[in-house]
């Protein structure tokens, strides 16, 4: 039985009772000649019933309440994640040019908000949310998403110093050894990238499983809330 059901039915039982005292109470001091079921006895009796009933459906209420927002936070916890998570995963050196050499800031600006936007969503869940499982898998999985960041982070620095020598190549180099001098820099480039990719790869390797255990833990407390 659902904590749903068992609070419905401790608040119909308890109303039972109350009207049956209400019923059988002037008969009853009737009985023990005392005649004090009056009237108003029975009106003050009938809005105690009302009374109760009242306070344990704004109880009830209130639990449904906090059951949906905990709902919710888990939710929005791991949507804030999962954004963050994607943005890492599709990170490149894409828009990184010597036209444009600030994107690699733009790109680890945006790291960093999403990063912040999650922080915030897990604060959140730190307050409604009592699981020792999703709590204790919380730092796990933010050290290694931040290590999966770092890796990201660090290839955008390296191509914005190779970007940034292109540049100055081209303001300082005699024009017939630019040719030369850019395609030893595109090299490094390449290679940046390629070591960035596999490297890429083992951290998400290592990162997998973290990720997995927590969605794991989320997914089985939100299906006890709504069974409870």
């Amino acid at each position: 039985m659902s904590v749903t059901e068992s609070i419905q039915l401790v608040l119909e039982a308890l109303i039972l009772l109350l009207l049956f005292y209400m019923v059988f109470l002037k008969s009853y001091f009737q009985e023990k000649g005392k005649n004090v079921a009056t009237k108003e006895d029975i009106e003050e009796i009938t809005s105690l019933v009302e009374a109760v009933k009242s306070q344990l459906q704004f109880s009830l209420q209130a639990k449904l309440s906090l059951r949906a927002e905990e709902h919710q936070t888990l939710i929005d916890y791991f949507s804030k994640y999962s954004a963050w998570l994607s943005a890492i995963t599709n990170c490149s050196a894409v828009g990184i040019t010597k036209d444009n050499p600030s994107r690699s800031a733009e790109i680890r600006s945006q790291l960093d908000m999403l990063h912040q936007d999650f922080d915030l969503a897990a604060g959140k869940m730190e307050l409604f949310v009592e699981n020792e499982d999703i709590q204790s898998q919380h730092g796990p999985l933010v050290i290694e998403t931040l290590k999966f960041q770092a890796h990201a982070q660090q290839m955008t620095f390296e191509i914005e110093e190779i970007v940034l020598e292109v540049n100055h190549m081209l303001l300082n180099t005699p024009l017939d050894q630019q040719a030369g001098r850019y395609s030893e820099l595109l090299g490094k480039q390449k290679e940046i990238y390629k070591k960035f990719k596999e490297g890429q790869l083992q951290t998400y390797t290592a990162l997998l499983p973290v990720v997995q255990k927590q969605r794991r833990a989320i997914s089985k407390h939100i299906k006890a809330l709504a069974n409870g």
